[in-house]
């Protein structure tokens, strides 16, 4: 063989060689471990959803047709009228002008005290007629358990009827059957308690006889009591018509 096929296949072997020779293998970085999964909670289960019942329409409104106020008409008769004059006659409801006394109690649970005040009574009143004006003006002030204790009225009689009324602030007040009473009515429910009742207690005016604090309490009622008040009398002189002169 000659030396140059030698080299030739020498040089064939080594080029096969060189072909099949593998490129080294490069090492592959650590594998990193993961952490543990965590098991989630397990689901629960949600209730069922309840459905509505269905909204029932509400019928229409029907419109009501108008109403008015109820007028009530005033059958008493009564005209409201401010008279600033007669404010002047309260001055003697003032608390440093008011007397203080109140007589003498009668306990009518005895005979011989109801037999007293039935003749104080009689004595008074005959008293008081033979000196009465025929017209006049006093001062009221009425109260009971119910409705309490009213405040004072100014009471106009004429012909032993009252006529008239007025608050302190000049305004007039109806008249009625237990709060606005003449003199003679004051001595009517004076004598109905001197029947009835359990115990009195009573004063007059010295001059004109007229009850001037009258109390009545019954005998086995604890809140059945009134009281009655009446001062500064004063007589209203009648008017005179004017004179007409003749030729």
């Amino acid at each position: 063989m000659s030396r140059t096929l030698r080299i030739f296949l020498a040089a064939l072997g080594v080029i096969a060689v060189a072909c099949h020779r593998q490129p080294p293998v490069q090492k592959q970085p650590p594998v990193r471990k993961q952490p543990p999964v965590q098991k989630q909670p397990p689901v629960q289960k949600q209730p069922p959803v309840q459905t509505q019942p269905p909204v029932q329409t509400q019928p229409p409104v029907e419109r009501q047709p108008d109403v008015r106020p109820e007028v009530i008409k005033d059958t008493t008769g009564l005209v409201v009228i401010r008279d600033a004059s007669v404010v002047v006659f309260f001055r003697d409801t003032l608390p440093n002008v008011l007397s203080s006394a109140r007589g003498r109690t009668f306990d009518l649970q005895k005979t011989e005290e109801r037999q007293d005040l039935r003749t104080a009574i009689r004595r008074e009143r005959e008293r008081w007629r033979s000196r009465k004006p025929r017209d006049y003006r006093f001062l009221l002030r009425v109260g009971c358990f119910c409705p309490g204790t009213r405040g004072w009225l100014l009471m106009e009689v004429r012909s032993g009827e009252p006529l008239r009324a007025w608050d302190r602030t000049g305004r007039s007040v109806p008249l009625t059957d237990w709060n606005t009473l003449s003199i003679d009515g004051l001595y009517a429910n004076l004598e109905h308690a001197a029947e009835k009742d359990g115990h009195v207690q009573i004063a007059f005016d010295r001059r004109l006889h007229f009850p001037t604090y009258i109390r009545t309490s019954a005998a086995r009622v604890p809140d059945a009591w009134g009281i009655f008040e009446a001062r500064a009398l004063t007589p209203l002189r009648a008017r005179r018509l004017p004179v007409t002169k003749t030729r």
